[in-house]
């Protein structure tokens, strides 16, 4: 009869099979292959077989009962730990099948940790209770908690490192730890998920939320639906994490913040554009219209009403807040003539809008306090002298935007050039060619010459009076009156010519 081919077929036949089929080594291994209770019809040398009793424990951990007594009784002990190792690393039951004092052995736990966390629950009570080779096995995975003495649920110390070690051991937490944030804020640096498992004590907590929300601002979403609805707890958020309007208002927060002040007060100091979020109500709140200009005159843009205060903070920092205030109103005269004195003193720049630009009295106003606007007056009013003569008595300047009538009157022109004699540059061509004038202006500053009419350049007497007046005047006569007679021109004596007559010489 073929027994191997019988005990490869079935293993139960080595119950009938001979003594020396029992120890052929081949026929055994396909046996324990089976399953590792074969080994029981080894023979005793076979069952003494290192690899033989591996390959069974694999297979079957209580197969190691039927390995030789002397091998079984080393197994778990230091001075064979590698077979120990081996058996446990074939098969981790094996470790259950020991004896209990091996398996409060420390060292040699310690070895099995390495090969497999789940070691763990094979251990004694003893070891279970040690820190830090409970700690070993957590590094590996987290269910290692599952076999650790439960008094360690309870140890903060312990929790922490765990917790540090791998963020899920925070559902281990016993009660009175489940209400430490300290040790869910550990866990949520590494996984958000971590709040799935914290109370509604926690979770309610403003503070704590508030926390959690720096670290992740996705932690946002787990808080409790009280807190959920408290405005004062996204004000929070809002003033103390980076974009936090945005998080309240467009990702995480309820929509009844749209009608809350108290967090749009916030958002606004952080970033105008949240008054996009606010309802009407929200958005006519003056000290929040107020708050907003501060930061930015768009401000404005967003109100829902305007209130003079607001529009007049928002003017000092751009005059286009004018325009957004008069597109509110129906029609220019709902402005109180008090208000608009003060727009126009808070920025006189307020003439650039079309709708105040040809207005005279706000324009006359405006020049008086900055002669410049004067460009962004209509051609009307760049051509009326009151509003003139009042931009260019504020500076000299205006006289370039006054109209070519204007600049032709040499009134309002030598009231320019009281102030700057470079100011007859903006006057007319006539005025720039009368040799007087032109000279008045040098008197203020001699490079007002530059803008004088060329045609003065050909004018012997405007030169010889120019030399008289001004020391340097012959520099620019050098420059530009070269190839006209020149000023006090004679022409010069000729020398009287000697003639040689050999003993002496003769002047003619």
């Amino acid at each position: 009869m073929d027994w191997a081919s019988a005990v490869a077929a079935d293993w139960r036949a080595l119950e009938a099979a001979p003594e020396e089929v029992k120890n052929q080594r081949e026929v055994m291994m396909q046996a324990v292959a089976q399953t590792g209770l074969a080994l029981q019809y080894a023979s005793e040398a076979l069952r003494r077989d290192r690899a033989l009793c591996l390959a069974a424990v694999r297979a079957t951990a209580e197969a190691l009962d039927f390995a030789a007594p002397e091998l079984r009784q080393v197994t778990w002990s230091l001075e064979d730990a590698s077979f120990a190792l081996e058996a446990c690393a074939v098969n981790l039951r094996s470790l259950e099948l020991g004896e209990e004092r091996h398996r409060g052995d420390r060292a040699l736990m310690q070895q099995a940790l390495k090969l497999n966390w789940q070691a763990l629950q094979y251990a004694s009570m003893e070891l279970r209770r040690d820190v830090r080779l409970c700690l070993e096995a957590v590094q590996q995975h987290w269910r290692a908690l599952l076999h650790v003495s439960e008094e360690l649920w309870s140890d903060r110390d312990f929790m922490l490192q765990a917790i540090r070690c791998r963020w899920q051991c925070v559902q281990f937490l016993a009660p009175p730890l489940t209400l430490d944030g300290s040790l869910y804020l550990e866990a949520l640096k590494v996984d958000v998920g971590c709040l799935d498992f914290a109370g509604p004590e926690l979770r309610g907590d403003p503070g704590f939320m508030l926390a959690a929300a720096k670290l992740q601002e996705v932690a946002l979403e787990k808080v409790t639906g009280q807190l959920f609805e408290e405005p004062s707890f996204w004000a929070s958020v809002v003033r103390e994490l980076p974009n936090g309007w945005r998080l309240a208002y467009e990702e995480y927060g309820p929509s009844s913040l749209r009608d809350s002040p108290e967090v749009m007060l916030e958002a606004v100091r952080m970033n105008i554009d949240a008054l996009e979020y606010g309802t009407q109500k929200v958005r006519s709140e003056p000290a929040i219209l107020q708050e907003a200009v501060k930061r930015s005159w768009r401000a404005v843009e967003h109100a829902a009403k305007l209130d003079a205060g607001s529009v007049l903070k928002a003017l000092e920092k751009d005059w286009r807040a004018i325009s957004v205030y008069l597109d509110s109103l129906s029609c220019l005269e709902e402005v109180e003539a008090e208000s608009m004195k003060e727009m126009i003193r808070r920025n006189p720049q307020v003439v650039r809008d079309p709708r105040l630009s040809g207005e005279k009295m706000v324009v006359l106003r405006a020049v008086k306090q900055d002669g410049l606007v004067l460009r962004f007056a209509s051609p009307e009013l760049q051509d009326d002298e009151a509003i003139c003569y009042a931009a260019v008595k504020q500076t000299w300047r205006a006289l370039e935007f006054a109209s070519a009538r204007l600049q032709g009157k040499e009134e309002l022109v030598d009231l320019a050039l009281k102030q700057e004699g470079l100011a007859l540059q903006f006057a007319c061509p006539e005025l720039r060619s009368r040799p007087k004038l032109v000279m008045r202006a040098m008197t203020r500053n001699i490079a007002a010459f530059q803008f004088a009419d060329p045609r003065l350049h050909k004018d012997t007497n405007f030169w010889e009076e120019l030399t008289r007046r001004f020391p340097t005047a012959w520099v620019r006569w050098m420059k530009f009156g070269r190839g006209v007679e020149s000023p006090g021109f004679s022409a010069p004596r000729k020398p009287p010519k000697k003639v040689d007559l050999g003993l002496e010489t003769v002047q003619l």
